[in-house]
């Protein structure tokens, strides 16, 4: 019994030593996108630092054309600063992911907000499972740690309903899909296709890792009220989000996304066939109409997954 915990002992030595080795060696980048934050950036980026000494790592802040001197804050404090070319959310992430992967040559990328919403604190926990080779995608789940007052009831609500939608209809495992705050191996960019930039981002992001087999994890991460004005809008930014997720059904479960339809015109149908007079056209017609959505689907489906070998292979060979 002596034995067997010291080589638990041993073991578990041996793999603190090996985290602790890739913790200084691994090259991690940062992310912050920005507009107008002057009034938080400068916190995150200090409490960026504070908990990044230990490793090899450069804060990366990619700015939205700013006009009150978000970005000079944000090089005073060590951050490097590049501007995005378009607009959104999205765009600005895509702009940061591959600039940290093409010029700085990081191996993992963190990303989260610049309003204090998120707690640099967390960073660790995140890069930890990659560190490990226990992960290549780390969720920050916010509703685990979430501040009084932080999030709105109705963005509360709207979150949740989203994140069981994506979880149920994409398989997903994660319990807080529109999470800001990830940390991830850069490699998965050479396969990975995103290519919404709003909001939507960050399910469509969970989508194309989940397509290319990405191991992916969810962790619990304190949330708080974000400094300054938001930028969310959450009933355009909400259907948005729910038009991308309908979209990614398609994309990767055509058989759920067809036999659903199908499925709501086959209730439709019984359901008036119940309270009509049974010489009446419609009910009938509405059950007939949802037998070709579930053979387009099942078509679909069958041409979807031989065509998702040849996706592979082409990105083994790129």
């Amino acid at each position: 019994m002596t034995g067997k915990n010291e080589k638990l002992r041993f073991d578990r030595s041996l793999e603190e030593k090996t985290v602790e080795a890739k913790r200084s060696a691994t090259k991690i980048a940062v992310v912050l996108p920005t507009l107008n934050e002057r009034w938080a950036v400068g916190k995150v980026l200090d409490g960026v630092k504070d908990v990044m000494d230990v490793y090899e790592y450069r804060m990366l802040v990619v700015d939205g054309r700013s006009i009150d001197g978000t970005d000079e804050i944000a090089r005073n404090k060590g951050a490097e600063v590049i501007y995005q070319r378009g607009k959104g959310y999205g765009e600005a992430l895509k702009t940061g992911f591959v600039h940290s992967r093409k010029r700085l040559d990081a191996e993992v990328i963190v990303m989260m907000d610049a309003d204090l919403s998120y707690d640099p604190k967390d960073i660790p926990e995140l890069v930890a499972p990659i560190l490990k080779d226990a992960a290549d995608l780390v969720v920050g789940n916010r509703f685990t740690g979430i501040q009084k007052g932080a999030m709105p009831l109705v963005n509360r609500v709207g979150n949740k309903l989203l994140s069981l939608i994506a979880k149920l209809a994409l398989r997903l495992n994660i319990h807080d899909t529109q999470s800001g705050m990830r940390a991830f191996k850069s490699e998965l960019l050479d396969s990975m296709d995103v290519v919404t930039r709003g909001m939507p981002f960050a399910i469509e992001m969970l989508a194309e890792a989940l397509s290319v087999d990405a191991r992916i994890h969810e962790i619990p991460i304190r949330y708080r009220s974000r400094v300054g004005k938001t930028k969310l809008n959450p009933i355009k930014d909400g259907g948005r989000i729910l038009g991308t997720t309908l979209r990614l059904i398609y994309d990767t479960q055509p058989l759920l996304f067809f036999g659903g339809i199908g499925t709501v015109l086959g209730i439709v149908g019984l359901f008036l066939h119940a309270i009509t007079l049974p010489t009446v056209a419609l009910p009938f017609l509405l059950m007939i109409g949802a037998i070709p959505f579930f053979t387009l689907g099942l078509v679909t489906s069958i041409i979807k997954r031989h065509k998702k070998p040849a996706r592979a292979k082409r990105d083994v060979q790129s």
